[in-house]
């Protein structure tokens, strides 16, 4: 599809309505939304050999995330809990990870490990390093067909949070502005949708698992 072709559903405005406040990460979904199934318990799975991936990583249970906000807006998700973050990302735990991102014209492979060497790695470490990987400047390195979601990243990246001081969200839109990121590479699939293990691969190797979220939404 040429890029001229490209027509996004939703304006800057529309978008803001509709996901306001903070809707983008909130565990209480819209009424057209479906509801979002709560984890088991993750001790359920102690005491089997078989490694499990910590429910809210899975794609059955997966948080609403966009990988394409920013840290502060990462951080007010109100899903990440102290207690899920500091949960193993699986079981048995695993003191490094090895996460495959590939979406879009990005292909990048993301090592997790704990902050405390030779501790087990948590969901928060999981979800930290691929976060702040992905919005890492990409120096240009950007294709022409990554800029349309560079400029729809910046467009709506004040949609996250109601009544915000317009100095604020003019604050926020010029950091945007600094340039491409590599979650621009991903061409809209920003949206987290779970980790898988990588099949052939060891237990330790995992895949991202990634959605269009409505931010990025276009018709043909």
């Amino acid at each position: 599809m040429s890029l001229k072709q490209v027509h996004w559903k939703l304006t800057v405005d529309e978008y803001v309505e509709r996901n306001s406040p903070e809707s983008w990460t909130s565990p209480l979904p819209s009424a057209s939304q479906k509801p979002v199934p709560t984890p088991p318990p993750f001790s359920n799975f102690s005491g089997q050999a078989k490694l499990h991936i910590h429910p809210a990583l899975t794609p059955q249970y997966a948080l609403q995330l966009d990988f394409s906000f920013p840290s502060d807006a990462f951080r007010r998700n109100p899903q990440l809990t102290q207690n899920l973050l500091d949960a193993p990302a699986c079981h048995p735990p695993r003191t490094s990870l090895n996460v495959r991102v590939a979406a879009g014209m990005f292909k990048w492979r993301v090592e997790v490990k704990h902050g405390t060497s030779g501790q087990p790695v948590t969901v928060g470490d999981v979800l930290t390093k691929v976060q702040s990987e992905l919005r890492q400047y990409d120096y240009g390195k950007a294709p022409p067909e990554a800029r349309p979601y560079m400029e729809r990243r910046i467009e709506t990246v004040n949609g996250y949070c109601d009544r915000r001081d317009k100095r604020i969200e003019a604050t926020t839109v010029a950091a945007e502005r600094q340039g491409g990121r590599f979650v621009d590479h991903l061409l809209g699939q920003t949206q987290f949708a779970g980790l898988t293990i990588q099949l052939g691969h060891p237990d330790h190797y995992w895949q991202l698992q990634l959605e269009v979220p409505p931010r990025y939404m276009y018709a043909d």
